[in-house]
This record gives structure tokens, sequence and C-alpha cells, in this order.
């Protein structure tokens, strides 16, 4: 069936007619029908005022939401900025420090303890405390490894 205004379909709509011609009787309809239009008429303009006056109230909430989610997606990009800015800093410090250590650790242990490395060195190759040692080299026969002491 086909649906009209406010869900009325033409079987009840027929039914209304047939109810109301039997009421008034068929002098009466188009009076009737003429009163039906005024008021369907102005039940619309009634419902167009409210809506205009619903549109206008809330177009001011509008604007208000729409400066609010500006400042907020302002307000969002420059603590974006800053947690970038800080991470940033925080990367290059950690890469400065991870730089510093290494370096660190490497010259201590080779700067600070040249005797220890001539020890460690002997007893890795096997060499006396008598060989001569000079940057891995023996005074040995270099053809030959170095044998370890007892």
């Amino acid at each position: 069936m086909i649906t009209f205004l406010f869900g009325i379909s033409m079987g009840e709509i027929l039914v209304v007619f047939l109810v109301v011609l039997l009421l008034f009787g068929a002098d009466k309809i188009p009076e009737f029908a003429r009163m039906m239009g005024k008021g369907i008429n102005e039940f619309r303009k009634a419902a167009d005022d409210i809506k205009r006056e619903l549109d206008a109230s809330t177009s001011d909430i509008k604007e208000d939401l729409s400066e609010v989610k500006e400042y907020l997606d302002e307000q969002k990009s420059e603590v974006e900025k800053e947690i970038k800015q800080v991470g940033e800093e925080v990367e290059d410090t950690f890469a400065d420090r991870n730089l510093d250590a290494s370096g660190d650790e490497n010259s201590s242990i080779t700067s600070n303890n040249p005797e220890d490395v001539d020890e460690v060195s002997r007893d890795v190759y096997g060499l006396d405390k008598k060989d001569d040692f000079q940057d891995g080299t023996s005074s040995s026969n270099d053809d030959e490894p170095a044998k370890p002491t007892k």
C-alpha cells in the first residue's frame, strides 16, 4: 500500500473519507476539505517556524563549538610539536651519552692501564715478562707462534 502523510496509507484515507461522507453529507465535504487543507497548511507553517527558531538558536552554539574545536586543534598541534621536540632532545642526549660512554670506556681501558694491557697480552700470547712486547709483536721469530710458558 502507498503511504502518505504521517504514515497514513491509501486504505486508511478512504475509510476516513467514507466516515466523513456519512457524517457530514456530500454537500459539506468541500468545506471540510478546505478546513483540512488550512489546518495542514497551518501545521506546516508552525513546523517550519519551529525549525527556523531551532536552527537560529543552534547556530550560536555551532559557532561556539567550531571556535572551541579550532582552539583545541591549535593546542593539540602545539602539544604534539613540543612532544616531538622533547623526544628529539632526549634521543640526542642518549645518543651523545652512548657515544661518550663507549668512547670513555675504550679510552679508560687503553690509556689508564697500559701495564694491565701488556700483562693480559702476555698471558694471551704466552709471552714471558722478559720478552719484549710492543704493539702485538715480540722479539722472537715472527714465523713461529709464541709458546706459552710454564
